[in-house]
């Protein structure tokens, strides 16, 4: 016996994955990997995959330029609304 282990979007691609396995008549066993993540809700989950998507290509901004931009709302907050 061979053993596979493929990481995939549980969501996008299980269904999927599960169907080409039970059409060629092969036994299979879905394992969740809780422990990397710990119980966090898959959309969690994928929220932070995205942002460390985000960091890896460079779409992220400084702190003070953070600070900058909400510093400009909350001024343009307090103007209109006294």
């Amino acid at each position: 016996m061979t053993t596979i282990t493929v990481e995939i979007n549980k969501e996008q691609d299980l269904p999927a994955l599960e169907a080409v396995l039970s059409k060629m008549g092969l036994k299979f066993h879905i394992e969740e990997d809780d422990d990397e993540w710990g119980n966090l809700p898959e959309s969690v989950i994928e929220s932070i995959k995205a942002g460390l998507a985000d960091i890896e290509a460079g779409r992220t901004v400084s702190h003070e330029e953070a600070m900058a931009r909400m510093s400009k709302v909350l001024s343009d907050w307090r103007e209109k609304n006294g």
